[in-house]
């Protein structure tokens, strides 16, 4: 096994070398997940700086892109959202390796059912549990990001 010391240097390099890749800000899970969505979508990636969506594709429809890198269970809880002004919440859970676990097309209708209020942090949150994830109203576009991820 390698060197703790050795291991740390080369997380660091490849980190740096993916967030000047992505290109826009050092979240490399969720900078990652949005760039999956915009070769799955195409359109124009929105400044970082937007409340809303993340991804405008060409025919207008706008995204919201949420992610996380998980362990076990899809079950967990997706980054605050502070806007309902996009027309699909894509969410994106990668396995501990980087593979796609699951990943779900929402609309932002069926996302506010989901959302609890949270003052805190001045938005709502989504918590990815079964039913959430298995909403039939949503499309499952695990296998197409999949693709997109070899």
């Amino acid at each position: 096994m390698e060197d703790v010391k050795d291991l740390w240097l080369k997380f660091n390099e490849y980190s740096n070398k993916l967030t000047i890749a992505l290109g826009r800000t050092s979240n490399i899970v969720g900078e990652y997940a949005e760039h999956l969505a915009h070769k799955h979508y195409g359109g124009r990636l929105l400044d970082i700086s937007g409340a809303s969506a993340d991804l405008e594709a060409p025919d207008g429809t706008l995204y919201q892109v949420k992610s996380r890198k998980i362990k076990g269970s899809p079950s967990t809880q997706l980054n605050v959202i502070r806007s309902w002004d996009f027309d699909f919440l894509v969410v994106i859970l990668f396995e501990s390796s980087g593979a796609i676990k699951k990943a779900v097309q929402v609309p932002v209708e069926v996302a506010k059912e989901y959302g609890a209020s949270n003052n805190h942090q001045n938005g709502w949150v989504i918590t990815t549990s079964q039913k959430f994830l298995n909403d039939h109203r949503s499309t499952d576009v695990t296998v197409s990001l999949s693709v997109l991820n070899k």
